[in-house]
């Protein structure tokens, strides 16, 4: 009995200890799933660097190959269990527990950047990804940490965290959301002007009507999604609402 008592002991000790090591979904593990999301801006620099150069069709082809490698490795991982060392780590303690035998959400998120800049006008495009990125991230972090108020509708999402991310978002449309001065985009022109950061046709005045909708609309679908990933209804459906208010408003 001893024996046996020291041996439970050992396998509570070790199951302690790897509890410790790889807390199921704390706030460092979120922050680390949602710092994963800024892959988003590496993808929309390449996007936007290969596009000046060679074309928006090259762009998106470009992004395409991103998506078939991150299935490829998903492919390898959900099929064949492969776990290489670094990707075994990220995979382990950058995922929700949902998450570890189905298709990963950056998947979902590259699917909607690619369709967003593939369908949509280039400003809506950019700022509902990016709405999806930071806004998304601001929701989760301030909601884990600061939520108090979460109504059942929410089913768990906080209405700080909503508040968070509306703020976020309308910053977001604030800066892209707007008309083009000479026939260009600020952010466009910082990847085709070297050393200028786009700066030097001005900014544009801001599209107050794609603003709000696109803002609205992002926050509303962060709140309500529970079962749908939001990594890629963001981007589809604020995108929608956004392309659909610039139809509306041509003549901005």
């Amino acid at each position: 009995m001893p024996a046996m008592d020291s041996c439970l002991y050992i396998k509570s000790e070790n199951l302690s200890a790897k509890k410790k090591r790889m807390p199921v979904d704390s706030y460092a593990k979120e922050l680390g799933r949602k710092i994963i999301h800024f892959l988003v801006l590496v993808l929309l620099a390449a996007y936007f660097f290969v596009a000046a150069r060679f074309g928006h069709e090259t762009g998106l082809l470009v992004l395409v190959a991103f998506l078939v490698l991150v299935i490829a490795l998903e492919y390898l991982r959900l099929e064949y269990r492969l776990r290489p060392p670094l990707l075994s780590y990220l995979w382990d303690n950058l995922r929700r527990e949902e998450e570890q035998k189905v298709l990963g959400a950056d998947i979902f998120l590259m699917l909607g950047v690619i369709v967003a800049l593939a369908v949509y006008d280039i400003r809506v495009a950019t700022a509902v990804i990016l709405m999806a990125t930071f806004g998304d991230l601001i929701a989760a972090l301030i909601g884990k940490k600061y939520g108090k108020v979460r109504p059942a509708i929410f089913k768990g999402k906080s209405i700080e965290g909503a508040l968070a991310a509306l703020l976020v978002n309308f910053i977001v449309g604030f800066l892209f959301l707007r008309t083009a001065v000479g026939g260009s985009l600020w952010w466009v022109r910082a990847f085709e002007e070297s050393g200028t950061l786009g700066l030097s046709g001005g900014f544009g005045e801001p599209l107050w009507p794609l603003i709000v909708v696109t803002s609205l609309v992002a926050t509303v679908i962060e709140l309500s999604s529970s079962k749908i990933c939001d990594n890629l209804t963001i981007p589809l459906i604020a995108g929608f609402a956004g392309q659909a208010t610039l139809f509306l408003t041509r003549s901005l």
